[in-house]
């Protein structure tokens, strides 16, 4: 039976430019797609635009996928990138600024509204960080990603990784803080 989700075989596709490998890549990526826009975009209907353009951008981009890393990884930066894209266009609007209702801690309103004010300021934190600093994080901390991983990925140093990592890591840290959370 042929595994649908076999890396080499959809890498394979995908430089065939197969539009095959678009539906492979959307049932074997879709959820962790969309685990990557909900921390990068700033609303859930953002974040579902943001994979369907990547998966569009996907099927329209198929032979220029080198091969190079792995196919989810090349994916998900089309998603960040859909973020940060969508994020530009929207930051005049002032309802931009207002915090989206999110789910709430299940019956406890106090644990509900202590989640909305953490993701509230977690975003906030997260946008004034350089798009670059976005993709460090996101694939470090939420992917989990090794350093020589992001390295390879982002085109930089490991050492560069590791540095401009701590920075970001930092300067959430003093985002959060200052935001009382």
């Amino acid at each position: 039976m042929k595994d649908l989700c076999d890396p080499v075989d959809l890498a394979a596709l995908a430089k065939a430019g197969d539009l095959e490998a678009v539906e492979r890549m959307t049932r074997c990526f879709g959820d962790k797609l969309m685990r990557v826009a909900r921390k990068t975009c700033r609303t859930e209907a953002e974040a579902e635009d943001a994979v369907q353009d990547a998966l569009v951008s996907a099927a329209e981009h198929l032979t220029d996928y080198r091969g190079e890393g792995r196919v989810d990884s090349w994916l998900s930066r089309m998603v960040v990138t859909a973020c940060g894209r969508m994020r530009r266009g929207r930051k005049n609007d002032p309802a931009w600024h207002d915090a989206e209702a999110e789910p709430s801690g299940g019956d406890d309103p106090v644990r509900g509204a202590e989640r909305l004010e953490l993701a509230s300021a977690l975003r906030k934190a997260m946008g004034k960080l350089s798009p670059r600093d976005q993709a460090l994080i996101i694939l470090a901390d939420v992917e989990g990603w090794k350093a020589n991983e992001v390295a390879d990925k982002l085109g930089m140093t490991h050492s560069a990784v590791r540095t401009r990592l701590s920075r970001a890591r930092r300067k959430l840290r003093e985002d959060l803080v200052g935001a009382g959370v």
